[in-house]
């Protein structure tokens, strides 16, 4: 999907869902607790284990991005999320979030990630929702979208150095 058809889509679908009666957005939700968390343990070496996601996850929580389910339960979460934190830089899931609601079992978000490494900046831009069960993410499933950092237009939420 082109970046102009995956934000207008995007937008569209926060619009339509905006006026349907879904609960207020929240900045304590249970996705942003966990991105929260996340950011947290991103900078903690050693955080990155599958008791500490098991506190946010289901024990089979799923991660897909763009369409390919890439993680498949907390030991993939926490194997993953060491190799990516083992890598050196530094990465932030923007909380709150620019856009987050409720519907049903599901938590539906647009927000921004943005990322250091090597004196490069990177940002982009995320849609999807969390599947929850109970008061656990069972499954997030995310579009994301990088920005043009050098000839923009940028999200003021990304870091520019």
């Amino acid at each position: 999907m082109k970046p102009s058809a995956f934000l207008s889509t995007a937008a569209l679908l926060f619009a339509a869902c905006s006026s349907a009666s879904v609960a207020a957005p929240e900045a304590d939700d249970e996705f942003q607790t966990f991105f929260a968390w996340w950011n947290e343990a991103f900078q903690t070496p050693g955080a990155f284990t599958a008791e500490n996601f098991s506190e946010y996850l289901t024990e089979d929580a799923t991660l897909t991005l763009e369409g390919e389910t890439v993680i498949n339960g907390v030991d993939e979460w926490a194997t993953h999320f060491q190799r990516i934190q083992a890598g050196g830089g530094e990465v932030e899931l923007v909380v709150p979030f620019k856009e987050a609601f409720k519907a049903d079992d599901k938590i539906y978000t647009y927000h921004v990630i943005r990322s250091r490494r090597d004196g490069e900046v990177g940002c982009s831009l995320a849609a999807g929702h969390a599947d929850m069960e109970g008061d656990k993410i069972a499954a997030i499933t995310l579009v994301r979208q990088d920005l043009d950092m050098e000839n923009g237009p940028v999200d003021p939420e990304c870091w520019t150095e």
